[in-house]
């Protein structure tokens, strides 16, 4: 049971996951003195029409995307004296990529936010916060620091800006990056000082070339990283497709997978082949680089395990090799260790000119 399918099923998840890295989904918390509840927004004609104009106008800075639109925007509608928590609780069973709050957001509901999310990060969440100067130093948060931001005769707010550029990432493909993405409608914006430093500091912000108005390097605000942590979670666009393989991978094993055979080494195999094709389709897909992915039984993990659980046998498990100790009972457990690079865009050049 369940062993004839996995393999299409993770190669539709492959393809899933390749198309929405192509075009993701928005969700925004929006408070609002005559709407409430959870709404789902394709184009301008599904905006709740009871929304007040702020709340319509971010909804439809969203909707602008970058090389794309965003694939939907999710509406969490509360009320002007309700909690933060209860509009992100609310949008608790819906897989959505960037998240942005009330166009009015302070500094206590900002803070709240990116704790929700950092937290939640734990666990299936794949959602990335994009929140108003919030030095969060989390792969899950991005801090928008920009400032003096005018359209026309209009001045807007980071936080009025957030919905912007959750649409801006989320149109992004896998091949791309949000890097110096235009924002044809902005008019200035107040220079950064020490744009370097700034995203080093993990700062995300808007530049004017002189010519049109632009986002910075498309960064987290992740700038601190442990032994074990990868220096690409500085990067949204390398997060954003590690975020949809993960997910739509486990996912389905477990949809497709968990429980409906019995644990033994010829089974745990199958499912080795089914991800290793699963990783295959997100290559040719160029969500990963050819040739970079693989899985395997994970041999450490296995051998941890099975030391906790049979002391008595230290001395022989510690001898057995790699390949011997994949194939002991592991009663429900499946210790499986999945690679692969994921691609960046092209953000750094050097170009000479020779006379």
């Amino acid at each position: 049971m369940g062993l004839p399918t996995i393999t299409f099923s993770l190669q539709k998840a492959a393809q899933s996951a390749a198309a929405r890295i192509s075009a993701g989904r928005v969700a925004l918390i929006l408070r609002d003195e005559k709407v409430n509840g959870l709404h789902t927004v394709y184009q301008q004609g599904d905006i709740p029409a009871e929304l007040s104009q702020a709340n319509k106008d971010a909804v439809l800075r969203a909707l602008i995307g970058h090389i794309n639109k965003p694939e939907l925007v999710y509406l969490s509608v509360i009320g002007t004296a309700d909690e933060i928590e209860a509009g992100f609780a609310a949008l608790a069973s819906f897989s959505y990529d960037y998240l942005a709050g009330p166009v009015d957001i302070d500094d206590g509901d900002a803070q709240a936010l990116a704790d929700l999310v950092k937290e939640h990060r734990k666990l299936r969440y794949i959602g990335k916060v994009v929140l108003p100067n919030v030095a969060a130093d989390h792969e899950g948060v991005i801090n928008f620091a920009a400032s003096g931001i005018t359209v026309g005769d209009k001045a807007y707010s980071a936080a009025q800006c957030c919905s912007r550029i959750a649409g801006i990432l989320a149109g992004t493909p896998a091949a791309c990056s949000a890097t110096y993405a235009m924002l044809g409608e902005v008019t200035d914006v107040t220079a950064m000082d020490k744009p370097d430093e700034a995203v080093d500091a993990g700062k995300l912000f808007l530049i004017n070339d002189g010519r049109r108005v632009k986002l910075s390097r498309a960064v987290t605000s992740k700038v601190t990283f442990t032994d074990d942590e990868p220096e690409a979670l500085r990067k949204i666009k390398l997060v954003a497709t590690v975020d949809l393989i993960r997910y739509h991978a486990i996912s389905t094993v477990e949809d497709e997978y968990l429980g409906k055979c019995a644990n033994s080494y010829d089974n745990k195999c199958i499912l080795l082949v089914a991800l290793g094709d699963y990783l295959k389709v997100l290559e040719q897909e160029g969500a990963l680089k050819a040739g970079s992915s693989g899985v395997k039984l994970d041999a450490a993990a296995t051998r941890k395990y099975l030391l906790a659980q049979d002391p008595s046998r230290a001395d022989e498990i510690k001898a057995m090799s790699d390949e011997q100790v994949v194939k002991e009972d592991t009663g429900s457990k499946v210790f499986i260790r999945m690679f692969g690079k994921a691609l960046d865009a092209m953000e750094d050049f050097d170009l000479v000119l020779e006379m």
